[in-house]
């Protein structure tokens, strides 16, 4: 008795349940369908003059069970026939929406974003812009990046109207976020899908390498001072004539430079003037590498006639 009570009660939630969604698909409702604009015959060495987006939205009203059957086509599209068009701009409007839509059941369209499109041809146009990668890194404490970022390819291929191609000047990756970080990155970025019908692009990806290196320090001694522009007929000493530095950088990287690939110098323009009685050498530096520390700072100097 006990089973046939619950088959009973099984079968009376089913009914019921099917009940209530019988009656209220037969309620109107309003849903909004994201929709794919499918361009039809597009002339050869032709490209849309304005920007039309890749998708519209369209807001439908009708009962339960007509949009249950609109969902359920997935092949609802936006069609787009451009074999009339010519260089003369031409409107499509929300009243010419079912002219361009083939729906699979009795729906009521109330409206579509954006509600109108212009249309004209252009002259088709493709040029090559550089990637703009749209990075973040972070670091774990002690590590830093080591070298420039590179991509491969460095560059895209961009094709379509040429009224829209002229302003590219880069194409962006999507974007993406790196954090603490202590080994090299080495893997593909997609790029940025174009979002409307008027350019496109010919890569997909571009490959993102950056080296990373636990940062150290190092010492380097004897670097000597050299004035620069010195009259043939005059000769600086610097007192003291060398300095040592502590540099900041990869510890791979520091591991090759010697004392050689460190630069101090002053302008001999810059030892003339009245007020100067001590000078700040310039320093040139290995790229990608931070001097912390300089000893001596300052220098005396001496200007006399060379011998």
């Amino acid at each position: 008795m006990e089973n046939k009570r619950y088959h009973i009660i099984i079968a009376s939630i089913v009914f019921a349940v099917l009940t209530w969604v019988s009656v209220n698909m037969r309620d109107e409702y309003t849903v909004v369908k994201h929709m794919p604009v499918v361009l039809e015959n597009v002339k050869e060495g032709k490209a849309l003059k304005y920007a039309i987006p890749r998708f519209v939205s369209v807001r439908f009203r009708g009962n339960g069970w007509s949009l249950v059957g609109l969902y359920l086509s997935p092949d609802v599209k936006y069609f787009i026939d451009v074999s009339s068009l010519g260089a003369e701009d031409f409107m499509i409007t929300s009243r010419d929406l079912l002219e361009h839509i083939k729906l699979p059941v009795t729906l009521q369209p109330v409206d579509v974003k954006p509600d109108t499109l212009l249309l004209a041809l252009d002259d088709y146009k493709e040029k090559r812009v550089p990637i703009l990668p749209r990075i973040v890194l972070g670091w774990r404490e002690g590590y830093g990046q080591v070298g420039p970022t590179r991509l491969s390819p460095e560059s895209v291929l961009v094709g379509g109207s040429e009224n829209i191609i002229r302003t590219v000047i880069a194409w962006p990756t999507l974007y993406k976020k790196y954090e603490d970080l202590r080994t090299a990155i080495d893997a593909d970025i997609p790029l940025e899908e174009p979002s409307m019908y008027s350019i496109e692009i010919f890569d997909r990806q571009t490959r993102l390498q950056v080296n990373i290196q636990p940062f150290a320090e190092k010492t380097f001694t004897g670097i000597a001072l050299t004035a620069q522009a010195v009259p043939t007929n005059r000769e600086v000493i610097f007192i003291p004539p060398r300095m040592d530095i502590i540099a900041r950088g990869g510890i791979d990287q520091l591991a090759k430079l010697t004392s050689g690939d460190f630069q101090a110098s002053v302008n001999f323009q810059n030892l003339m003037q009245d007020s100067v009685e001590v000078i700040t050498p310039d320093l040139t530096i290995p790229p990608e590498v931070k001097v912390i520390s300089r000893k001596p700072e300052r220098f005396q100097f001496i200007v006399r006639k060379r011998l």
